[in-house]
């Protein structure tokens, strides 16, 4: 009884505290609110720990066995690297920003650009399974959104069509964003009202 009454109701009252410091920002509440949160976060930090000692084991497990040793080697000094640069300098030192601005950036970059064209490979096998209206639209809005990326001055017309096609992918985006906030806001309710338990055996 213990293991669901007490993980719920305290789940429940810390969300309500929280919910209301945000919405009546008046002392005690918003003090309560910021404690609540720091104390989130303290959290999700320890979480993050367990994760990165558990990135560390099961690596270091491949490295033992003899699978994939190049890969997890890397991945190891990679992230041993990145948290003695962070621990040395700091998250804002000059070595862990050049890191994050000439690695990180770049490397994401290259990722973004490798999607499009995954996206463009899988539209061309996809017509040679099935050709139809909706796989030749993906295919050639995937060739106007990778060539709307390359910075080349286009016709006036051509313009026209990738302005139009931007427009709507950030309408897009906006309403996947909104789609997020309301699942977030819908999952933040269950868990107040009790509906959903996710810290309990239930």
């Amino acid at each position: 009884m213990f293991k669901r009454t007490i993980p719920t109701a305290s789940a429940m009252l810390a969300g309500i505290l929280v919910l209301l410091g945000t919405l009546i920002p008046v002392r005690p509440l918003s003090d309560i609110r910021f404690v609540l949160i720091r104390w989130a976060v303290l959290l999700s930090a320890f979480a993050l720990l367990l994760a990165s000692i558990n990135l560390l084991r099961v690596h270091l497990g491949r490295l033992r066995d003899g699978k994939h040793k190049i890969g997890s080697l890397l991945i190891i000094l990679s992230f041993l690297a990145s948290l003695g640069l962070v621990l040395w300098q700091g998250a804002g030192g000059e070595w862990p920003q050049y890191f994050l601005h000439y690695v990180l950036v770049p490397g994401e970059a290259a990722l973004l650009a490798l999607t499009g064209l995954t996206l463009l490979l899988a539209g061309i096998r996809a017509m040679q399974t099935r050709r139809n209206v909706g796989t030749l639209l993906f295919v050639g809005l995937t060739i106007l959104f990778l060539f709307a990326t390359i910075p080349y001055i286009y016709p006036p017309l051509l313009q026209t069509i990738l302005q139009l096609l931007n427009t709507l992918a950030m309408s897009g985006t906006r309403g996947l964003a909104i789609g997020v906030a309301l699942g977030i806001t819908l999952t933040g309710l269950r868990v107040i009202l009790g509906t959903d338990r996710p810290h309990s055996d239930e």
